[in-house]
């Protein structure tokens, strides 16, 4: 602490020193003429006659001789204390400016310069982060671009495709009806893939405002898994639910926290086999709530788990599963922007995986 104090009081001085500076050279001139002065009085007292013209010449001499020394000096300091550092640091903002960020300018003066070398440094380095991010940032959206239009080509050549048919009669009569279900089907799986994706831009955008509401966020759950039962007993699943009888208060955006519910409760139906089971539990944990919602089913591999939330990711990836691959990317921003956290673990209880998600205290 003490080292930072005398830093930080070395390092707002300059003005102090180039002000001591300034009353140097003026006394140094003071003594310099007093010296001119002193030297030919000691002259005329020594040889008792008025000093000649070559003497008071040779004086003259040697005063601006002083004073050429002084000034010599004083243009040393100042470059070396003042200009080399200004034309450091120019040179490091030059080389910013043509587009190279790697530069690092060596923090070896003093004064004020020492923080706005310092300074630079630190900005370098947040622009090389920035630019980094900015290109991984397009990269990802690159991927983005490229996943819905892999996504959308399925449903919309099979659209086409099935329409043509319909529109040349090309299709029995017996047939027509199956024909225009599976179109009405990839029409819909086409238009909910949208749907998500629009619900993705906006939760990304900075205008987006959740509508925050104090209520019962273990009813909001209870009512999400109450309303999937039939989706269990379709595909043969076992579904546990040990959410509290008593309202569990917290301040949130329940159309938004419902859409999270059914995202990770219709991931773990569409991602699992017949005959698993799936537990939804809740706990309170001082000014935290923690939702699990695991299942017994197959772990997911390990190179696919740090994607999980990225966009169009699925947990087999096989293009074939239902939804869109955009829930669980959805699901991570809704919890974030309520102050909240989503993560997946293998290893929630004994042979259950699943997600967390972590209620911090209310926005």
């Amino acid at each position: 602490m003490k080292r930072e104090k005398n830093k930080k009081r070395k390092n707002n001085n300059l003005f102090s020193y180039l002000l001591l500076l300034f009353i140097g050279v003026i006394l140094i001139l003071r003594i310099v003429d007093n010296l001119s002065d002193f030297m030919r009085g000691f002259v005329e007292g020594w040889n008792e006659t008025e000093a000649s013209d070559s003497v008071v010449i040779w004086i003259k001499i040697t005063a601006w001789g002083i004073i050429c020394v002084i000034v010599l000096i004083i243009y040393w300091v100042l470059r070396k204390n003042v200009s080399d550092p200004l034309n450091k640091i120019t040179e490091g903002m030059k080389q910013v400016e043509m587009g190279n960020l790697d530069v690092e300018i060596d923090v070896t003066d003093e004064f004020e310069f020492r923080q706005m070398e310092e300074g630079f440094n630190s900005m370098a380095r947040g622009l090389r982060e920035a630019k980094k991010k900015e290109e991984e940032m397009n990269e990802k959206n690159r991927e983005l671009y490229a996943e819905i239009a892999h996504d959308l080509k399925t449903p919309m050549t099979m659209v086409l495709g099935y329409a043509k048919l319909l529109s040349e009669d090309a299709v029995p009569e017996e047939k027509k009806k199956e024909y225009l279900h599976t179109v009405t089907e990839q029409t819909e799986a086409a238009n909910s893939l949208l749907e998500q994706l629009l619900e993705y831009s906006k939760l990304g955008s900075t205008e987006y405002k959740l509508s925050i509401n104090e209520g019962d966020i273990a009813e909001c759950l209870r009512l999400v898994a109450a309303d999937s039962f039939v989706r269990f007993e379709e595909k043969n699943m076992n579904l546990e639910a040990d959410i509290p009888d008593k309202p569990v208060i917290y301040r949130f955006d329940e159309t938004q926290m419902r859409r999270v519910f059914n995202n990770l409760i219709g991931n773990a139906i569409n991602h699992n086999p017949e005959g698993t089971s799936v537990k939804i539990f809740m706990e309170e944990d001082n000014s935290k709530i923690k939702i699990y919602i695991a299942d017994n089913g197959p772990l997911i591999r390990k190179e696919l788990v740090g994607k999980l939330f990225d966009p169009f990711k699925m947990g087999d990836e096989s293009r074939n599963s239902k939804g869109s691959g955009l829930g669980l990317s959805v699901a991570k921003k809704i919890v974030e922007m309520h102050n909240g956290t989503l993560e997946y673990k293998e290893q929630i209880i004994d042979g259950y995986k699943g997600f967390v998600i972590t209620c911090n205290e209310s926005i």
